[in-house]
């Protein structure tokens, strides 16, 4: 299996230490696999996109105002 250093915020570091290095371990590896499909998953929509980046961006902004809008009204 490979191995990945991951360098840790001292304001985590006391966290950390608290914890079984084995349940860390489990945990990071579950959140890597599932960040890792999610990226699969991802670069399988973007490949059959027709968007350019351009206009990829343009909609994003526009679902991210009208988001905003709509949480807004939840107020």
């Amino acid at each position: 299996m490979a191995e990945i250093v991951v360098k840790i915020p001292k304001e985590l570091e006391k966290d950390f230490k608290k914890i079984d290095p084995l349940l860390l371990e489990l945990a990071v590896q579950r959140l890597i696999k599932e960040k890792l499909e999610e990226f699969v998953e991802v670069e399988k929509m973007l490949s059959k996109s027709k968007l350019t980046e351009k206009e990829a961006l343009e909609l994003g902004r526009k679902v991210n105002k009208g988001l905003a809008k709509r949480y807004e009204k939840l107020r």
